[in-house]
């Protein structure tokens, strides 16, 4: 499976219980972001659990609009963040102290010194929600347990894994009772101990279908359509316009006059941006002349 192109997301539920779940395994789109900046491969693992989570919460979270995941913290590692559109568009990016060795495994905690993780629902049209939990786990997992936990007051688990190649992940949640049909009162804790024996090779080179039966096969699951996922930047040059905008009229003649024009590269896809005087003149207004 490794030569073809998978990047799908699938929801599932256990007959006659309260417990759903979703699974999904991206490639191709994963691949595309972690090739706009040259990751060390601790590196690239971490991001690749970062979107394969943002991918699992976003079909959680059904908002007409933008979600996000941003870990920022005091540590080598300055901001990890990944968002996904209504569209199923993927992006991310890590910065980190590129003159400090990158460790072989990478506990979020030591990493993130002093962090935390924000969770930020931005639709098109609507308030701007931002759910913030302090980086106390080793890993992205117990991070995102621990807001469910804090936020939606449900108990769920996630399994995350990403080599580089593959990214994918694994989510279960027990819905209250009223939402479910009455039923098997053992099932919460009888799926999250099976799913626990999940090896990274399985969550990372196996079908859903495959790897739930592996899971599950004597249990009543039900399937649910697949979703595509893709890379894709919401970037523009409209949008960085209006960034270079927010600078103010002084700071945009400054560098004008030092530069000649103002260059801004998309962090997120590497894509480039040049602003002359004249893009910028009706901003500068009567001092549009810098020289």
């Amino acid at each position: 499976m490794n030569n073809v192109s998978i990047n799908e997301i699938q929801r599932f539920s256990f007959d006659d219980t309260n417990v759903r779940g979703e699974r999904v395994l991206l490639n191709s789109a994963y691949q595309e972001i972690i090739k706009r900046k040259e990751y060390p491969l601790p590196l690239e693992k971490l991001l690749g659990e970062f979107v394969a989570a943002i991918a699992l919460l976003r079909d959680i979270i059904k908002i007409d609009g933008v979600l996000s995941i941003q870990a920022k913290g005091n540590g080598f590692l300055s901001t990890l963040m990944t968002e996904c559109d209504e569209h199923q568009n993927l992006r991310g990016i890590a910065q980190w102290d590129e003159n400090q060795n990158v460790p072989d495994v990478i506990s979020l905690k030591d990493v993130l010194a002093g962090g935390y993780l924000a969770i930020t629902i931005q639709p098109r049209n609507g308030q701007r929600y931002q759910g913030i939990v302090e980086i106390i786990g080793d890993t992205l997992s117990e991070c995102l347990e621990q807001y469910f936990s804090q936020s939606e007051q449900l108990p769920s688990r996630v399994w995350l894994a990403a080599n580089g190649a593959q990214c994918g992940g694994l989510f279960l949640q027990r819905l209250p009772h009223e939402q479910s049909k009455e039923g098997d009162e053992d099932a919460w804790e009888r799926f999250t101990h099976l799913a626990s024996t999940v090896k990274e090779e399985e969550l990372l080179g196996l079908e859903t279908e495959e790897l739930l039966h592996r899971l599950y096969h004597e249990e009543e699951i039900r399937l649910y359509d697949t979703k595509t996922m893709q890379f894709g930047c919401s970037c523009s040059r409209q949008r960085t316009m209006d960034a270079v905008m927010s600078l103010g009229q002084e700071e945009m003649r400054e560098i004008l006059i030092e530069q000649g024009s103002i260059k801004v590269d998309c962090q997120f896809c590497a894509e480039k941006y040049e602003f002359t005087e004249a893009d910028l003149e009706d901003v500068l207004g009567d001092q549009a002349k810098v020289h």
